[in-house]
């Protein structure tokens, strides 16, 4: 159970009134009953949503909605993401299953911790067609593999393409 105090410090920093706030609560305890987690931050649009009735790993589910957020936009180079132990105590999970996500998506080059150990969106870089990166081109090639092997046919696979390449330049507002 919350404590009044923090109730009272939630609602003094979001600015939203106490009915507000219980409804929200209310409405985040529903969602929790139904296995699907989530975070919103400061920055408008940016969330990050869990199901723990997936059978995607949880870490995995982390790492695949910060890595949409940056696509869509939303997340921008050096914005500032949660630690491990904050997204962990608001999701409700292991820390170190955050910790994991992070460490993946550090990696990568996602993101990146600085001296004062934030955790921050990394450099995004554009690269051209010819400089598309080998792991990338072989990820791709094996969920097309995967795709094909499933009984999808070309047709249907560039269509899909197509529709999540436009939602996702739509938000970054390229369309």
């Amino acid at each position: 159970m919350k404590s009044l105090l923090y109730v009272l410090y939630l609602i003094y920093n979001t600015g939203i009134s106490m009915s507000e706030f219980v409804k929200k609560d209310l409405m985040a305890q529903i969602e929790r009953n139904k296995g699907a987690k989530r975070m919103s931050k400061e920055k408008d649009g940016f969330a990050i949503t869990i199901d723990l009735t997936s059978s995607e790993p949880i870490y995995r589910q982390i790492m695949n909605n910060i890595i949409n957020n940056i696509a869509g936009g939303i997340l921008e180079e050096n914005d500032k993401l949660p630690s491990s132990r904050e997204l962990s105590t608001i999701l409700g999970i292991n820390y170190h299953t955050v910790n994991k996500a992070y460490s993946y998506l550090e990696q990568e080059k996602y993101i990146y911790m600085d001296r004062r150990k934030r955790v921050l969106v990394g450099r995004i870089a554009s690269k051209s067609d010819n400089e598309l990166d080998v792991v990338w081109e072989t990820q791709m090639r094996n969920l097309l593999s995967e795709s094909i092997s499933k009984g999808y046919s070309p047709i249907q696979i560039k269509n899909k393409i197509d529709q999540i390449l436009d939602d996702i330049l739509g938000k970054r507002g390229f369309n």
